[in-house]
């Protein structure tokens, strides 16, 4: 760590005020007794770490990397970019990794998102079907503490590579997009990457999907350090003549879109590092920004259905409110109810793993609560949220229909039944 690196870090630890805000809201610390919280595993115990790396830090993965404290934290501190970059130092620590192999192992099989959604598309009914076998999901949990309980997204037609139909060169940018689709939607639900693209074509963009890497957030979160920095160079490299060309970049999955805009930035001095911050869009904060300049498509049909609206965390943590809502409430007949209240619990593969599953469940009991409540009351008859583990976690904790909010504006637009 340079000079000036902890000169930074020395003014986010005095900006921490002890007011305790941030673990009164951290959805791990409300149901773990045994959780010091973010403040204490971020800036509390960030003035040990410096100079040393402690080798007994084992909570420092019970954080769930929600990021609800750096929302609530009136001083702005950056608590979990504390954790994870204390997570990082212990993984690179010598004779320090207290993690046992079984644990390590999991690290390496749930960080690859990425492989493990390549290996599920080539027969995908046959990889559902096996992930459905008690017997196969006991073996996962006693083999790597995959919880057998926890629910397991399946694998569809993957969401193919989109080349680019016109000039990669110039300034002429002309109606084009980059989608970065994620993991999720790449491999477990490419159908709705592709309604996403039916979309972006109906209000005039070329769509350009480029053969992307995972963003690097699983992998981050299960220790894989060089494998997330390399992946984001890779996909910088792939972005730079769209970015250099001041092509928008798309997102669908809130925490790749939190990742590109915020993480990206920080972990790399490029050109393409620059300017990706600032040219990445949640798909519903752009088709907001047409529709403030009078250039989004209105021709909207009816639809007579309510939904439940769940923000995700990372959703929330880009700053950028609900667009989703205010796009969706412009469609003739829509009702939508804003369940914020909380954290779903799965926060990527937090959920999965055996020992998280208990608390994963109870850090969404708010959650399923009212949206079985709304339901029971006839308020609404689905569910709808843009990150898909989460629509992963409320179907597991309610068994109510969820899906992409963009699905209901293809409806609208005529673009799917």
């Amino acid at each position: 760590m340079t000079v000036d690196s902890r000169d930074e870090l020395a003014t986010r630890l005095d900006a921490c005020q002890k007011c305790n805000v941030c673990t009164a809201q951290c959805p791990v610390a409300k149901v773990n007794p045994h959780f010091m919280g973010p403040k204490g595993l971020g800036p509390d115990m960030e003035r040990f770490r410096m100079g040393q790396i402690m080798p007994t830090e084992t909570a420092l993965d019970e954080c769930s990397n929600c990021k609800t404290c750096e929302m609530t934290c009136p001083s702005g501190v950056k608590i979990t970019v504390m954790i994870l970059e204390a997570r990082r130092a212990a993984s690179q620590a010598p004779h320090q990794n207290t993690l046992s192999l079984k644990l390590r192992l999991r690290g390496y099989v749930l960080g690859r998102a990425e492989y493990l959604g390549k290996l599920g598309v080539i027969w995908p009914a046959m990889a559902n079907q096996v992930l459905k076998i008690k017997l196969v999901r006991r073996v996962l949990d006693e083999a790597l503490s995959i919880s057998r309980n926890g629910p397991l997204p399946p694998y569809g037609k993957p969401l193919e590579v989109q080349v680019d139909r016109g000039s990669r060169s110039g300034t002429s940018v002309g109606k084009r997009v980059v989608y970065f689709p994620g993991c999720y939607t790449r491999y477990n639900e490419g159908d709705t990457g592709r309604v996403l693209i039916k979309v972006l074509e109906h209000v005039g963009y070329q769509t350009i999907v480029p053969d992307f890497h995972c963003c690097g957030l699983p992998l981050e979160a299960n220790g894989q350090f060089e494998k997330a920095h390399q992946n984001s160079l890779y996909n910088l490299e792939l972005m730079r003549p769209y970015l250099e060309a001041g092509v928008p970049i798309i997102t669908s999955c809130t925490s790749c879109g939190l990742t590109l805009k915020e993480d990206y930035p920080k972990l790399h001095t490029t050109t393409s590092a620059r300017l990706i911050g600032a040219q990445t869009y949640d798909l519903f904060e752009f088709l907001d920004q047409l529709y403030e300049q009078g250039e989004l498509p209105l021709d909207f049909r009816e639809l007579n259905v309510a939904r439940g609206y769940h923000p995700p965390c990372h959703l929330k943590a880009q700053g950028i409110g609900t667009p989703a809502l205010r796009i969706l409430r412009l469609i003739p007949g829509v009702k939508i109810r804003n369940l914020d209240v909380g954290c779903c619990g799965l926060s990527g593969s937090y959920g999965f793993k055996a020992e998280k599953y208990d608390k994963a469940m109870k850090i969404g009991r708010t959650l399923f609560e009212a949206i079985n409540v709304g339901a029971e009351r006839g308020d609404f008859q689905g569910m709808i949220t843009e990150c898909g583990v989460c629509k992963v976690q409320i179907q597991h904790g309610t068994g109510l229909p969820t899906e992409h909010p963009v699905r209901m504006l293809a409806k609208a637009y005529r673009l799917i039944n």
